[in-house]
């Protein structure tokens, strides 16, 4: 029954834009069960698994938690990466208010719960370069400690030891998730107005104090990628930094961003193994940091009218 009930929320999807556009702001199977709620569809992550693969094989349509764009240029970029002030781009004056909205703290996370995971040496895995001999010895070995936890148990998501923060998305519970998916939703149909294409969430995420995403490459979902990054507080003359870090594919330099409040970064993924893009990030301040990922069309420079760049 429960298997029925996802295909029965699917083919829902399939006939309503509206839908469509809510699905494009789900990112986590969670959400998925909680919008079948809305719509009176009961099912567990359990029936996502088994129902996904036989519903995609037999409609072959965009509706699958595989977050994928259809990207509409193949012009290349030499930089590897932008960064902008939000204010710098004008389009994004009516949804900076929402963005704000989303900077929550949920009461169904348990902050002491997660500093108890918190590892130094793996935040200090920040400083190896991928190109370093070292570096796939503790990979590998970081890797294999995360794969031991099943996806599917009921354990945080910051359990594991590469994803040192809270992805907001996972928490389905609390009594802000309604309007922080709501919002999420206005943002998604805002940015499509704005890129004239379909854009999606990829990711909801709150780094806490001395919290991390180490090492990865996002390569199974090659493309553009845009994030919104802000902070509830800045000091820039402390030593104490959050930062994205990046390893150059052709040069292997390591690339460090320090970051401030309010700022959109872009940067490209690939797929080609001689082309991936390694990257981490920190928090190391005492401010919370928040950061809203899509995935966005390869011509986002001339919709956003950033000429000259």
């Amino acid at each position: 029954m429960s298997q029925e009930a996802i295909l029965h929320l699917y083919e829902k999807i399939s006939e309503s834009e509206e839908m469509k556009q809510q699905i494009r702001a789900v990112t986590t199977y969670r959400e998925l069960v909680k919008l079948g709620e809305m719509y009176g569809c009961y099912f567990t992550a359990e029936d996502i698994a088994k129902a996904s693969t036989d519903y995609n094989q037999q409609n072959n349509q965009e509706i699958a938690m595989s977050n994928s764009v259809s990207f509409l240029s193949k012009k290349s970029h030499q930089n590897l990466h932008y960064d902008f002030k939000c204010s710098d781009i004008p389009k994004f004056s009516e949804i900076a208010s929402e963005f704000e909205k989303l900077k929550i703290k949920p009461s169904t996370v348990d902050i002491n719960h997660f500093e108890s995971f918190f590892k130094k040496d793996d935040l200090n895995f920040t400083s190896i370069s991928p190109a370093e001999v070292a570096f796939n010895c503790r990979y590998e070995e970081i890797v294999s400690s995360d794969m031991s936890l099943q996806e599917l148990e009921p354990n945080p998501e910051y359990t594991k030891r590469s994803f040192h923060l809270i992805n907001l998305d996972l928490h389905v519970e609390h009594q802000l998730y309604k309007e922080f998916f709501l919002t999420k939703v206005r943002i998604v149909k805002c940015l499509e107005n704005i890129f004239e294409t379909e854009v999606r969430f990829s990711g909801s995420l709150w780094y806490p104090p001395s919290s991390y995403r180490l090492w990865h490459t996002n390569e199974t979902q090659p493309g553009w990628r845009m994030y919104w990054i802000d902070f509830d507080g800045f000091e820039s003359n402390k030593t104490e930094k959050s930062f994205f870090r990046y390893m150059n594919p052709q040069t292997k330099e390591l690339v460090t961003l320090n970051e401030q409040p309010k700022i959109v970064r872009f940067f490209r993924v690939e797929s080609d193994a001689d082309k991936l893009f390694w990257h981490c990030i920190a928090n190391t301040t005492k401010f919370n940091r928040w950061s809203f990922g899509f995935l966005i069309p390869d011509n986002w420079m001339e919709k956003l009218e950033l000429y000259g760049i």
